[in-house]
């Protein structure tokens, strides 16, 4: 949808004597004694210099934005002064508790102070000399694949709501655009893995991209932040660690162990989120449960896609190590709703039952 200002500034008369008056030195000034708070934000570590923490002070700072936006639309700098027509931006996430956590700013932070290079961080030339055998490459390819397919949807769910966020949250839309990066790095490491090693890209998974297409299309942003970072993010951390420690090369294992350090990040917020939700809209819950309820086969779609699954037990050599990893994925996942605040989500869940069964058979 495009929109269109109500003047053509080619032939806004104006504007242009404005500026003739002013590089002939006749300036206005109008800006210099801007209604706004005189303050000095000071780094309170040298060696991380200065932070989003930092600048939290005064009416600039995150702790002063209201719960609840009316009036905030435009594209102004939080504590700027407002004055004249400013555009709205048609924001419809105005709510602080719909998005924030407490450590938010500081996750943005961590995220750049951690970040990698999949094209110089990773050992690429390791490959050669691990001369994997053909159905282990073949294996590994495949699992790429698929986490390719997953790496990209965790790209484009910030992507959907960036933008319909109130910029009033700027810490909390940063982290979403740094968490797009992750992902892009994530998309990068495994199709770069996969065509690396001689075999390339494999085949797609029904599965997993029916799964992740229910997580994507999440109609609020609270359902897709605890479906995406909560519960697919605990289970893709569980499936980071897991394939860390059967990876067949160097490679793998330094794609995963910068996998993890991202994708930990990416839980922490959506935990924190979650309380910080929950604490000020306590009503939520309820629905939110029931979300859970509709969407935890999600999880199961995406981590028993059978194209993963036969990858993993090829690389592990053993199918009930495998098992072992399905039963911690759960109890992770299961934990850590209970510690957000999802006190019944270990009894109400199908997951253990299904995967007791699915084991059993």
């Amino acid at each position: 949808m495009s929109f269109y200002l109500e003047k053509d500034y080619f032939a806004d008369e104006e504007l242009f004597n404005l500026v003739n008056q002013v590089m002939a030195g006749n300036l206005t000034l109008h800006w210099l004694d801007a209604k706004t708070e005189r303050v000095r934000a000071v780094p309170r570590d040298t060696q991380r210099g200065l932070t989003y923490d930092d600048t939290n002070v005064g009416s600039y700072g995150y702790d002063a934005i209201a719960e609840t936006l009316r009036d905030k639309y435009t594209m102004a700098p939080r504590g700027s002064e407002i004055w004249g027509r400013l555009p709205d931006l048609g924001y419809t996430i105005n709510r602080k508790s719909d998005v924030w956590a407490d450590d938010v700013a500081r996750l943005y932070e961590e995220a750049k102070s951690r970040r990698w290079a999949p094209a110089v961080d990773v050992p690429w030339d390791a490959l050669a000399a691990a001369k994997l055998p053909r159905e282990i490459e073949a294996a590994v390819a495949q699992l790429s694949t698929t986490l390719e397919e997953i790496a990209l949807v965790g790209l484009e769910m910030p992507s959907r709501w960036v933008c319909v966020i109130n910029q009033e949250f700027l810490e909390m839309k940063s982290f979403l655009c740094a968490q797009m990066i992750d992902q892009a790095r994530h998309l990068e490491a495994f199709r770069k893995r996969a065509l690396i090693g001689g075999q390339g890209l494999k085949r797609a998974s029904v599965a997993a991209e029916q799964a992740l297409k229910e997580i994507l299309f999440a109609e609020t942003y609270p359902a897709a932040s605890l479906s995406l970072n909560l519960m697919l993010g605990s289970g893709l951390l569980t499936l980071y660690r897991f394939l860390a420690a059967i990876a067949p090369s160097a490679v793998e294992r330094r794609i995963f162990s910068f996998a993890m350090q991202d994708k930990a990040r990416h839980v922490a917020y959506g935990m924190g989120h979650m309380r910080y939700h929950l604490a000020r809209q306590p009503n939520q819950a309820a629905v939110l449960a029931e979300y859970l309820d509709r969407t935890e086969h999600c999880l199961l779609g995406v981590l028993a896609a059978p194209e993963l699954v036969e990858a993993m037990v090829l690389i592990a050599g053993r199918p009930e190590r495998v098992a072992r990893f399905f039963e911690r994925a759960v109890e992770e996942y299961l934990e850590r709703c209970e510690r957000i605040g999802f006190a019944q989500r270990g009894r109400r869940s199908r997951l253990r039952p299904t995967l007791r069964d699915v084991l059993a058979a």
